[in-house]
């Protein structure tokens, strides 16, 4: 059994190191957010999805050892790890309660850093979705000789908008 609790341990860090890239990332994604700067967030958005797609890889890799952790230990392999814990090596236990702990505060931190992405994500669909409306409200189209349409903007939107 122990042999299989270290393997689990290994793929369990290298989520958690995956899941730390991704958290630095989230923190990248909010400053390109604030300074508006959309190519390095699309290169961010990128690499964010690479993580994630090796993380889905990995998840496969927990479920497979979990699953023969289980066939070992008769559990089902739907349980909990914090249900299994009690019925593994002492020094797995520690190593694993530990990362569980990790894991929560990582799973806070991205929560937190996702929450606020969003929520200046949502602020700059605000902005344009204003400049947009305040433009095409105080536009006029005006045809010339040719009949062609001719948009003509009125002098001080924002001051009107305002």
């Amino acid at each position: 059994m122990e042999p299989i609790c270290l393997e689990l341990i290994g793929i369990l860090e290298e989520q958690k190191e995956k899941y730390r890239q991704l958290i630095d990332l989230s923190v990248q994604k909010q400053q390109y957010l604030i300074n508006g700067d959309l190519a390095d967030l699309n290169e961010t958005t990128r690499q964010e999805e690479s993580l994630v797609f090796q993380l889905g890889k990995l998840e496969g890799q927990r479920e497979k050892c979990f699953a023969r952790l289980a066939e070992l230990g008769g559990f089902a392999e739907n349980c909990t790890l914090k249900e299994v814990l009690p019925q593994l090596p002492q020094d797995s236990q520690k190593q694993l309660r530990q990362i569980q702990e990790d894991f929560a505060e990582l799973m806070h931190d991205l929560t937190r850093l996702n929450k606020e992405n969003m929520s200046l994500l949502e602020q700059s669909l605000r902005f344009v979705h204003f400049t947009v409306e305040s433009i095409s409200q105080h536009s006029k189209p005006l045809y010339n000789a040719e009949k062609e349409v001719k948009v003509e903007q009125l002098n001080n939107i924002l001051d009107k908008k305002v």
